[in-house]
């Protein structure tokens, strides 16, 4: 009972426990577990906790990001804390930008960032950011994944906020990063047969028109091709039909 309470303290995590309870953590060469032990307990912060995750897929390098609950929790204990307001940037019908309070927008404004402020006790001019939507916003297979297609406002709302705690306590979390602004790792594409499916750039700049009128002019050359054929010798060719697209 004892070595399972001991997981929930930072202070007594280590390699071992790490590896074998931690998603990833087996995955993880001796010097990235060295570095999230060492964040973890510099900062007093917890994987078990959800208070930071340490994310590795396959050979890629490994990151340790912090949650944005850890961030708030860390700034509200702080004695020079005074406050934080977090909001939209919005760009309305009118073309004129307007900054909502909260993460909230009506469906005829366009989210194109976000917004967070935060209070000092011992400085009268708060710590502003705004972050821009088209930075952050995380893509797959072209289209914003399913978190940012469903609560986009809540999702950069989360970015502007752990950005800005960070700016207002440097010492604090000096190094970090939130689990909002880690992107999903790209995928490499499979092959099958010798050929590779297209890439992500590849399905954004896919013109189907184009791609459509050069099938139809390399039909028409190869009928033409069979009817000369046809004419000089007589022989029966197979006609073209939709499986040649």
């Amino acid at each position: 009972m004892a070595n399972e309470i001991d997981i929930y303290d930072a202070k007594n995590l280590n390699t071992a426990t790490v590896k074998k309870f931690l998603k990833g953590g087996g995955q993880a060469s001796d010097e990235e577990l060295a570095m999230l032990l060492a964040i973890s307990r510099n900062q007093n912060m917890n994987p078990f906790m959800k208070e930071v995750y340490f994310i590795k897929y396959g050979s890629a390098a490994a990151q340790i990001v912090v949650s944005r609950d850890f961030y708030r929790k860390r700034a509200f204990q702080n004695p020079n804390f005074a406050g934080i307001e977090v909001g939209v940037i919005v760009l309305n019908k009118d073309g004129v930008l307007e900054h909502n309070e909260g993460t909230f927008k009506t469906k005829d404004q366009e989210l194109v960032g976000a917004w967070a402020r935060v209070h000092l006790k011992n400085t009268e001019i708060p710590v502003y950011v705004a972050v821009s939507y088209d930075e952050y916003v995380q893509m797959k297979n072209g289209q914003p994944n399913s978190m940012w297609a469903n609560k986009p406002c809540t999702m950069l709302g989360k970015v502007a906020e752990s950005q800005a705690l960070r700016m207002a306590f440097p010492a604090e979390f000096s190094g970090t990063y939130g689990e909002e602004e880690y992107p999903e790792p790209e995928k490499e594409p499979r092959e099958v047969n010798g050929v590779k499916e297209p890439d992500r750039a590849q399905i954004e700049s896919f013109d189907k028109e184009d791609y459509a009128a050069r099938k139809i002019e390399e039909l028409k050359e190869k009928a033409q091709s069979q009817k000369e054929v046809v004419e000089e010798t007589g022989e029966v060719i197979d006609e073209i039909t939709a499986e040649d697209f």
